[in-house]
């Protein structure tokens, strides 16, 4: 029952060493770039620029912009993080995808049940691997034709029942559909080894939708490094914090969920050197907070969640919550609130146009002196220069021309447009495609008022402030204190359920005791008593923002907080620093009639012999891990396997086999430069997914 352990492969003779890299982080609300020593371990230039989701390339490129230009041409690698993928998810964005279902006994969970379109095929396996009923070829080329005539599909998913053990049946499907209709196939095996057959159906399903918008992505990106004479291979961070190539990348787009966030731990590591600690990053939309344990990236072993869809893609196990530099801070129904939406800080927008705002900040004061504060909605709009991707409708052409004009408080437009309420002004597709921007009262504004942050100039800040202070009747001092201190407390309580959550659902959130624990801990909220925390690892703090808010929450926790130089571009940092991770998993089962199957190879192989099982599964888990590392970017060719029996005691003392599980691993560096054929690489995926 002792693990066994074998290795197999040879370093390289001539390992290729790489002198620069440059790591791209598009963030939710900045784009970082730095470019990395690897020689000195130092970062040589470094820059920021506003993320823009309607086009990534463009904030990539202002960004690069600000680089030193005499080493961005020494640049040998470039690896990028990006929120594209999780944002196509929940924004429900993609190519529509057909759905092909061989569900055997367990018939169609909900999970997947409510997709359209969606076609039941015949083929069935049991559920180690033994066919029950073969696939129809007529059929599913009868099907596919049906979908694409009739539901205007441009790509396929295909699950079935009991493929992890014996993938025969997903893979005669996909090769079929591609022969009929030259489109897309993603197959559930093909994304996870775990068991449920409708989860790995709904991972290959957003899979196959988001590919075009990979595609797009990375032939925009290319370009752009084009135009700075930059050729390098190009990696791309998983979820999980490892890398991939990105011509894989343009394959199996859902792996790069949450690819910022694992990004940014692997930069706190980088920074610091710590094994043990909690990374918080402060960004301008959220404050995400993940574990480093052991030196790694915690991994939410089930599957990232993302947009209300279970997924069996591999990330980190990570909180989320509306908190940044940037979150808006609004007075509705008597009450402060701040965030969870993001704005543009109103310094910003005076920076932007200083003449305009002060004009709509002089509309707002004038409501306040009539009185007319019962629907204020303390918003500004400001429109920012782009192509127009649609067709604008009256109102929309109206609007946008009087922000070209200059900024206007959204009451103010309520009067131009002749609506009757705020909700109306048709700003929802301007401000989604980043034409226009909403801009309000900001903990940015509330540091550039205080002094502690300075970058544009404070005075539309601290008349902003004063219009909130009338609002709420406070004095303006004290609205500062108390809307900086919210963050604190806010951030104190997220960081504390991050730990919290190893040993209770705090999703429970408003439970009475869940409510009383926060209350007495962070907020010290209790007349009869108060409970100290003392965080045993160190907090990370990384992000711009991170200096002004980390400290004093850390305090509040009696946590070390360490906040590194560089911190800024933490993301970026991990992205370039990361390594490329291959691991597979197979098992040996006890066969139904005597004999060994080995799961997870097509065709369900049975042998007499365990030990004849066993060669057969090391020898393709050898070849299949050091393919995936040519192709995922790596000249490494080492793989280390771990291999496990399960034995279990019976009732009259004997030993029972369950099974054996042999899992390969192989990690390397991105380091398979391949000269001319690396855009070679990424032509051939385009036309792979194209």
């Amino acid at each position: 029952t002792e693990p066994r352990y074998i290795s197999f492969g040879a370093p390289e003779k001539e390992k290729i060493e790489i002198s620069y890299g440059l790591g791209v982080d598009a963030g939710g609300t900045y784009t970082d770039v730095a470019i990395y020593d690897f020689g000195s371990k130092k970062v040589q230039s470094k820059n920021k620029a506003l993320t823009t989701k309607w086009d990534f390339s463009i904030g990539i490129e202002a960004a690069l912009a600000g680089l030193d230009n005499e080493i961005l041409a020494k640049v040998e690698l470039v690896s990028v993080s990006t929120t594209l993928a999780t944002n196509a998810i929940v924004e429900g964005e993609g190519q529509k995808a057909g759905l092909l279902l061989m569900p055997g006994p367990a018939g169609i969970p909900d999970e997947i049940n409510s997709h359209t379109p969606k076609c039941v095929i015949a083929g069935s396996m049991s559920i180690s691997g033994i066919e029950k009923e073969s696939i129809n070829v007529g059929e599913i080329r009868k099907t596919a034709q049906q979908m694409i005539e009739r539901d205007e599909v441009s790509a396929f998913a295909v699950s079935g029942y009991g493929s992890i053990a014996n993938p025969a049946h997903e893979q005669q499907v996909k090769a079929i559909l591609e022969e009929e209709t030259g489109m897309v196939v993603c197959c559930g095996h093909e994304y996870s080894d775990l068991l449920n057959f409708a989860v790995r159906g709904q991972t290959a399903l957003l899979n196959a939708r988001i590919i075009p918008r990979m595609l797009k992505f990375f032939t925009e990106l290319r370009a752009m490094l084009g135009k700075q004479n930059i050729t390098a291979p190009l990696m791309v961070v998983k979820g999980d914090g490892t890398l991939m190539s990105s011509a894989m990348a343009m394959q199996r787009p859902v792996e790069t969920i949450l690819s910022g966030p694992a990004a940014s731990v692997a930069g706190a590591k980088l920074l610091t050197g710590m094994d043990n600690a909690t990374v918080v990053d402060i960004g301008g939309t959220t404050t995400d907070t993940a574990d480093l344990v052991d030196g790694l990236v915690e991994v939410c072993n089930k599957g990232a969640q993302v947009g209300g869809f279970q997924t069996h893609v591999k990330a980190l196990n990570m909180r989320t919550i509306g908190l940044g530099g940037d979150s808006q801070i609004s007075w509705e129904k008597e009450k402060l609130f701040l965030g969870p939406r993001r704005v543009g800080p109103i310094v910003w927008a005076a920076a932007h146009s200083s003449t305009g705002v002060d004009m709509a900040l002089n509309f707002m004061e004038s409501c306040l002196r009539k009185g007319q504060t019962r629907k204020f909605s303390q918003v500004i709009l400001v429109a920012t220069e782009g192509d127009v991707p649609f067709a604008l409708t009256g109102q929309e052409r109206t609007l946008y021309s009087l922000l070209q004009g200059r900024p206007y408080s959204l009451d103010e437009l309520v009067g131009e447009l002749g609506l009757v309420s705020s909700q109306f002004v048709p700003t929802g597709r301007l401000e989604g495609s980043g034409l226009v921007q909403r801009c309000s009262l900001t903990p940015t504004d509330l540091l550039h008022v205080n002094g502690s942050f300075v970058k544009w100039n404070p005075e539309p800040a601290k008349r902003m402030v004063r219009i909130f202070a009338q609002l709420c009747e406070m004095e303006e001092e004290a609205l500062v204190t108390f809307l900086l201190q919210k963050f604190e407390n806010n951030l104190a309580e997220e960081i504390f359920k991050k730990q919290l959550e190893k040993d209770v659902d705090t999703n429970e959130e408003h439970t009475t005791l869940s409510k009383l624990l926060m209350d007495s801990i962070i907020f010290k909220d209790n007349s009869s008593y108060s409970i100290d925390v003392t965080l045993k690892n160190p907090i990370i703090g990384i992000g711009a923002p991170v200096d002004y808010f980390l400290p004093a929450a850390g305090g509040k926790l009696n946590a070390k907080v360490i906040i590194p130089k560089d911190a800024d571009v933490a993301n970026a940092l991990g992205a370039i620093t990361s390594n490329i991770v291959i691991k597979k998993k197979l098992s040996i089962k006890p066969g139904p009639q005597g004999g060994f199957i080995v799961e997870g190879i097509s065709g369900a192989k049975t042998f007499s012999q365990i030990d004849a099982a066993e060669s057969l599964a090391i020898e393709h888990l050898e070849k299949l891990i050091q393919d995936l590392a040519k192709k995922a970017g790596t000249a490494s060719r080492i793989v280390e396997m771990e291999i496990v029996d399960k034995v279990v005691k019976t009732k009259n003392g004997s030993n029972l086999f369950m099974g054996r599980e042999i899992t390969a691993i192989l990690t390397g560096a991105p380091d398979l430069l391949q000269e001319d054929g690396v855009i070679d690489e990424e032509l051939h995926a385009m036309r792979e997914v194209g």
